[in-house]
């Protein structure tokens, strides 16, 4: 352990934890009362040396004996702190070294120091003694002498320093008046002088003197009055004394107060260029920042400038107004150190006609002709200086032929003469507004040789491509003074061209350089200059670099087999064409010019292709046409394959290429995927299929792309849009069904007519089975009236009616002979059930008559066999869920038997999976749906992957947006199957039933009771967590178990223990709602899934005196019909039922509360029990009520309830379109599981 900051600090030995071998050793014990000790070492760190810093540890490790005299100073206002003493030698102990250092005590940063020792004389910037001195005051600073002395109260600093310029501002101000007092009496300014003459604002002048010397600017100034001037030779000092508001002395003629009043215009206005300047030196000043310089910029007597504050400073200048005789619009200039004592003020001008400077070319004729060219540029311009506000030039003297004058010649000895420069004659000129893109070039063509600049005769074409074009553009020369072998030199701009052409053999190309009038004929390459090995021909008004490129790009895209012929593309070169209409035309018009014949304009199509999608219906079937203006009918195959490969272009069998950008086959392509239809069926010309998918394509395809045909409208409007007055209700059931169940009749009706079957998924309680005996009556009448008008000798064979088979579980078996008992007591109903014979008997009888039987789902499976020889007019499935795993033998069997129309009636035909759905539409309309693999495929799998990313969450959202693959698959499915699903729910059609009222009753597990549910819950809970993948899908039904154990527990501990206590907090919940409701005069339905505890709840109704009925698996399926008229009829307030024997085929209208004792996995199954009591009959309000263990899988399970029915309701309701759950318990995940015991 250690000490912050002043004291220990955790982490290493000596206090800082940064691993430096150098302060290894004893802890450091910084000075108490501060907050410094890190800070300083870190910056005696950075500042020292490893070497040094090791050596000055060891000195402070024997602090006492080689340490004396030491001492601690604090300035309070400035935080600064100083410590010094005296430090023994180790090689020469009998020397000694005085040391001290400075440092801030509030940052620790060292500022300074010194020691006597011949290391820090040599240049050391911290020497082993001052380091030592610093580790030695952090490790003991009691040791100096003034360090803990108790400190009077100050003032903070910046609160104090502030008061203190306040101070020193109002001082200068009071002394400044009472000087002008005294000067104003003619009195002694009070230090023995004589009085110095009243400056007046206004009067004091800045005057600047610029030195260009070696390629670099600076200034200095002179500052004074009129006939007063006096060297500056601190512009901080200035600076510092106009904020301060100073009083200064300059010399006798000049003394004032510093404001920037007292400074003539110009001159407040160079005052603000300084300002600024220094502020840019401070920022950029990082110089010595060890020692605290940061900030302390100072500028003396001469002030380096940058090129664009030098021109600033000329803008200065010649805004100042030019009053005669004025100096104001001049500018001190300095050209050699030798005149710095006296600078030549110079003229620094606006842009006058004379600044414009003309450059003329003359030949250097030699003896063999032409040698080189001498440019000579007028005015001479010795350099230019580039601002924000334009350019200026500086320009040296001209004789009276506008050519530089000599330079000044001065003797400084005897012995020798010395070139000296004067400023005299050098003037500032702004460049003109034309010139300043070409500012750079002005001093070379405007140079200092008398006898201008050269350029060598086999430099000329390179002076011809570079520099002459922009002489002459920007009218620094004129093209009349150019020799005329220069002008031909100059690059001329090519214009390129290219022709293509198109025959039999394929595509030509010929490229030409067009110069004006001229032209030249790149390829072929009929003038050989680009043959390989060939040397260009120099000559004039040719670009040869552009001519090179349009080779070389002619050459990208087509082939050049010889000099003398044009470039080519072959006609089967699908490829190369591809190419040089994908990429090869843009490139060439970016280039230059394209000329193309009409041969070749028709090589592409003059736009894209379009293809409509016309629909009809045929025979009751849906015919496909795809139907193309720009493409044969025997080629939409292939336009479309190269469409979905993502093709730029497609060539038919003509040669003619699409361009498939902006092609409209998007209705073509959905029609051809959600079909299957592969690309030789497209060619083949019209596609028929089965008139049941002319639903899919009505709701998939809309809009542009689509043509339907008024057949294939008629057909589509007939089924959804069907006429009340085509189908009359059967005579029997004309006053007993209510609207919407007629509305089902007649749907079900239209569904026979074109040969259609479908799901009547009305909620439970809705009365589907007098729907489908309403249908069963109107088919026999249209049976008895096509026998009584076919009076042909052999009719009575072929009119023989057909029966109808309806399949249900087998407690519903007795439940559907009593329905067609009240209803349509006239039809010939047979319960096909008993022993083998009695069902084979029954089977056998009914061939060639118009009856119904009615079997159970168990017994069809065994007599599969006995029906193959039966075909059925009308096949319909109760409760068709049964059949929801299409892989077991009862579906098999059911989907073997022979029948006309198939029906299938369930208010849940989907429970879990979306695979239940395909199983119910593979009995209906085999083909619909494709094989299980396609649908798996094409609906399953995208719906469940779109359901597994939570919609109640804002990733899950994102994720759904991301991919929204899985809404438009089940929209598609929802176009395809929806038409054959006709669902209404209670509340959409019985306005006159009474409302179901839902609540969830909570109850506390408590003693015995929460301690058995928390430790199998811990056990299930660690097997999860610490089995491997491989364990956890093999023990799948163990863990199965264990849940099945906790919701017993939920319900009653003696469940699972049979020595348990009698304190179960559920059957305390369901004994007090019991009690309520026979006080109320109400009857009441239990269900639950354990009979066990069914079994429980009958021994507290027993012990009650409470009389009951009890329905569960084992009661006969007649014994159930007869104990459901007595509950209906009598007194009996309790009916006990387990969930799924009495969940389906039951009507209970005669209680009106219905309690669930536990809550089961399936939504539906709970729903449907549910139903038994909320139905049509019932006359008083539903009270459902839920029993949950709080805290437990319970609560659990009904959220995994409600995302189970969103699915259900995804496909059967068309309004409900929100995501599901994980599709069944099996199918749960390890961290689903766990998410379950919460």
């Amino acid at each position: 352990m250690g000490l912050s900051v002043f004291g220990r600090v955790s982490g290493s030995p000596d206090g800082f934890d940064d691993g430096d071998p150098a302060m290894s050793g004893p802890s450091f014990e910084a000075p108490r009362g501060g907050a410094v000790g890190l800070p300083l070492y870190t910056s005696l760190r950075h500042d020292t040396s490893p070497a040094v810093l090791a050596r000055a540890r060891s000195i402070a490790d024997y602090a006492v004996s080689m340490m004396d005299s030491l001492d601690y100073t604090l300035d309070a206002r400035t935080g600064s702190a100083t410590i010094t003493g005296r430090i023994r030698g180790t090689s020469s102990p009998s020397s000694r070294y005085t040391v001290n250092v400075y440092f801030n005590t509030d940052t620790g940063e060292i500022s300074g120091g010194g020691c006597t020792c011949p290391a820090y004389a040599r240049g050391y910037d911290i020497c082993k003694h001052m380091a030592a001195l610093v580790i030695a005051f952090i490790n003991d600073p009691d040791r100096f002498d003034g360090f803990g002395a108790p400190q009077s109260i100050s003032s903070s600093r910046r609160l104090l320093a502030a008061m203190q310029q306040l101070d020193e501002q109002d001082d200068q101000a009071r002394r400044a008046r009472r000087r002008e007092s005294m000067i104003n009496a003619g009195t002694s300014d009070g230090r023995g002088r004589a009085s110095q003459p009243k400056v007046v604002p206004g009067s004091v002048m800045l005057a600047p003197i610029l030195s260009y010397l070696d390629g670099r600017w600076s200034v200095e100034f002179r500052i004074g009055v009129e006939g007063a001037m006096y060297v500056l030779k601190s512009i901080s000092t200035l600076l510092d004394d106009m904020r301060l508001s100073s009083y200064r002395a300059y010399g006798q003629k000049l003394a004032f107060t510093h404001t920037p009043a007292m400074l003539d215009s110009r001159s407040r206005a160079m005052l603000g260029f300084l300002n600024r300047i220094e502020d840019v030196r401070r920022a950029v000043d990082l110089q010595d920042v060890r020692y605290g310089a940061l900030g302390s910029v100072r500028i003396d007597r001469h002030l380096p400038l940058a090129e664009s504050e030098t021109a600033r400073l000329l803008d200065i200048v010649a805004a100042a107004p030019d009053a005669a005789g004025s100096d104001n619009t001049r500018i001190g200039l300095v050209l050699d150190e030798w005149f710095n004592r006296s600078p030549v003020y110079v003229p620094v001008n606006g842009e006058g006609p004379d600044a414009m400077p003309v450059v003329s070319m003359t030949r250097i004729n030699g003896d063999g002709g032409v040698d080189g060219y001498s440019l000579h540029g007028r005015p001479p311009i010795e350099t230019t200086i580039t601002g924000d506000d334009g350019v200026w030039l500086l320009m040296p003297p001209a004789d009276a032929h506008g050519r530089r004058a000599l330079r000044n010649t001065m003797l400084t000895s005897r012995a020798h003469s010395t070139m000296r420069i004067s400023a005299v004659g050098y003037r500032f000129v702004r460049c003109p507004k034309p010139l300043e893109p070409f500012a750079d070039l002005l001093p070379v063509v405007c140079g200092e040789d008398p006898n201008g600049e050269i350029v060598a005769f086999d430099d000329a074409p390179l002076f011809a491509r570079t520099l002459m074009p922009r002489l002459v553009d920007a009218g620094l020369m004129s093209a009349g003074d150019v020799p005329r072998e220069i002008e031909l030199l100059r690059p001329v701009e090519c214009e390129p061209e290219f022709y293509l052409d198109r025959d039999d053999k394929g595509i030509t190309c010929v490229a030409k350089a067009r110069y004006g009038d001229r032209e030249t004929t790149i390829v072929p390459q009929r003038g050989g200059d680009f043959i390989a090995g060939a040397t260009p021909m120099v000559g004039a008004g040719h670009d040869f670099a552009a001519e090179r490129a349009m080779l070389d790009l002619v050459r990208t895209y087509f082939a050049i087999p010889s000099s003398a012929d044009p470039a080519f593309i072959g006609r089967d070169e699908t490829m190369r064409i591809i190419a040089l209409f994908d990429e090869g035309l843009p490139a060439l018009r970016a280039m230059g010019r394209v000329f193309t014949t009409p041969a070749f304009d028709r090589l592409l199509a003059p736009k894209p292709p379009s293809v409509t999608v016309g629909l009809a219906i045929r025979s009751n079937l849906v015919e496909i046409s795809p139907i193309a203006d720009e493409v044969p009918p025997d080629e939409v195959g292939a336009l479309l394959a190269s469409y979905r490969r993502r093709q730029r272009f497609h060539r038919l069998k003509d040669g003619t290429f699409v361009d498939l950008r902006g092609a409209k086959l998007d209705a073509l392509d959905r029609v051809a995927a959600d079909l299957d239809l592969d690309e030789s069926e497209l060619d083949d010309g019209p596609v028929t299929l089965p008139g049941m998918q002319a639903f899919l394509l009505d709701g998939e395809l809309a809009g542009e792309g689509v043509r339907k045909e008024p057949s294939f409208m008629r057909y589509v409007d007939e089924l959804k849009t069907i006429d009340p007055t085509r189908y009359a209700v059967p005579d029997e059931l004309a006053h007993v069904l209510r609207p919407y169940q007629v509305e089902g009749f007649r749907w079900l009706r239209t569904l026979c007519d074109k040969g259609f079957g479908g799901i009547l998924a009305d909620e439970m309680g809705l009365g589907k089975s007098v729907q489908l005996i309403a249908l069963l009556l109107s088919l026999s009448d249209v049976h008895a009236d096509t026998a009584a008008a076919d009076t042909t000798a052999d009719a009575s064979d072929a009119a023989k009616p057909a029966p109808s088979l309806i399949v249900c579980p087998a407690s519903l078996v007795y439940n559907w002979v009593a329905e067609f008992s009240k209803f349509a007591p006239g039809v010939d109903v047979v319960a096909v059930a008993g022993t083998k014979a009695e069902r084979r008997d029954a089977i056998a009888r009914c061939v060639g008559k118009g009856s119904v039987l009615i079997t159970s789902y168990d017994l069809l499976r065994r007599d599969v066999d006995d029906y193959k020889d039966v075909r059925f007019d009308v096949m319909a499935l109760d409760e068709a869920q049964v059949i929801k795993n299409h892989t077991t033998k009862i579906a098999r069997a059911v989907k073997a038997i022979g029948a006309e129309h198939r029906f299938a009636l369930t208010g849940t035909p989907i429970e879990n999976r979306l695979s239940e759905l395909w199983s119910i539409f593979d009995f209906l309309m085999p083909g619909l749906l494709g094989s299980y693999r396609r649908f798996h495929e094409r609906y399953e799998l995208p719906i469940s992957n779109a359901r597994a990313a939570d919609r109640s969450t804002a990733e899950g959202r994102a994720a759904a947006e991301v991919n929204p693959e899985g809404e438009r698959v089940a929209h598609r499915l929802q176009a395809l199957v929806g038409v054959f699903i006709k669902r209404r729910l209670k509340a959409q059609v019985l306005t006159d039933l009474p409302d179901k009222i839902e609540t969830t009753v909570t109850v506390q597990l408590e003693g015995e009771q929460r301690r058995l549910y928390a430790a199998h819950e811990q056990r299930l809970r660690q097997q999860l967590e610490h089995s491997a993948d491989a364990d956890f899908n093999t023990s799948k039904i163990q863990i199965l178990a264990e849940l099945m154990k906790l919701r017993q527990i939920c319900c009653d501990p003696r469940l699972l223990y049979a020595n348990a206590k009698d304190h179960s907090a559920k059957l305390a919940a369901i004994e007090e709602l019991i009690s309520s409701c026979m006080s109320e005069g109400k009857k009441a339905l239990v269900f639950s899934q354990f009979t066990s505890f069914l079994d429980l709840i009958a021994a507290r109704l027993d012990r009650d005196d409470v009389a009951y009925y009890t329905i569960t698996g084992s009661t006969p399926k007649r014994r159930r019909l007869e104990l459901v008229d007595r509950f209906n009829a009598d007194d009996t307030p309790v009916f006990l039922i387990s969930l799924k024997a009495g969940n389906t085929g039951l009507n209970l209208v005669g209680a009106s509360v219905v309690i669930h004792a536990d809550p089961w996995w399936n939504a539906a199954a709970q729903d449907q029990a549910t139903d038994r009591a909320h139905r049509i009959g019932q006359r008083r309000d539903v009270d459902v009520y839920r029993i949950v263990a709080k805290d437990t899988i319970e609560e659990r399970i009904l959220e995994l309830q409600h995302s189970k029915s969103e699915l259900a309701r995804r496909f059967t309701d068309a309004e409900a379109l929100a995501a599901a759950a994980p599709a069944t318990i099996s199918t749960l995940s390890r961290d689903d599981l766990l998410g379950l015991l919460g």
